[in-house]
């Protein structure tokens, strides 16, 4: 059965003091593997930086993403789309699938804003009740430590393999936690934002 995701990249307006309802959302479709230990993992191994973001979503409605970041896409003729450009409160009503990941620019090293962090979310049950984002690295996290362990038992020994990809991610989670001011901060806080306004008013209709 496949597991049916939305990628997007998060577009802030260009003017700060323009209203924060108008930041959109440039997504694309993938049906294969949507999950995080999935795609979630590919997205924040391989795509990385706002240019490889926009090139993934260049290409149009995907089948899948594998491994290694390599994807493939549908055609026109098999009914794949190009991407969508929404509002955020549009993509949160019409356009969420059982994932939702979407690239948060952020800034390198030096201060540019070429660099992107992961947030994903899974559609409200009631979309009354909001949509909440979460990093992806902290969903990948919580999922690698609820796996199995080699000996089929929770929070035993682990293989070697299992061990350093655990490394791996805490060191990622602690390069992001170095910029979360930023990334939970204007751009990040100003989608939340929009998102808390729009339930809100939903919940008064």
């Amino acid at each position: 059965m496949s597991t049916n995701s939305r990628i997007g990249i998060l577009i802030p307006p260009t003017d700060p003091d323009y209203p924060k309802e108008t930041t959109t959302i440039r997504s694309i479709y993938c049906h294969w593997d949507g999950y995080p230990s999935h795609m979630g993992k590919v997205l924040h191994q391989s795509y990385g930086t706002i240019d490889l973001v926009n090139e993934l979503l260049d290409k149009g409605d995907a089948r899948l993403i594998d491994v290694t970041g390599e994807s493939e896409h549908y055609m026109n003729s098999e009914g794949g789309c190009t991407s969508d450009t929404m509002t955020v409160n549009r993509f949160t009503e019409h356009f969420l699938e059982e994932y939702n990941y979407i690239a948060i620019p952020v800034p390198n090293d030096y201060g540019f804003y070429t660099n992107v962090e992961w947030v994903v979310c899974e559609p409200p049950i009631k979309p009354r009740d909001g949509v909440e984002f979460k990093l992806v690295i902290d969903e990948l996290i919580k999922d690698f430590n609820n796996q199995p362990t080699v000996e089929g038992g929770f929070g035993g020994s682990m293989s070697v393999r299992r061990w350093e990809e655990s490394k791996l991610l805490y060191l990622d989670q602690r390069r992001i936690e170095r910029i979360n001011p930023t990334v939970l901060g204007t751009v990040y806080g100003s989608y939340n934002k929009s998102l808390e306004n729009h339930y809100e008013s939903l919940q008064n209709v």
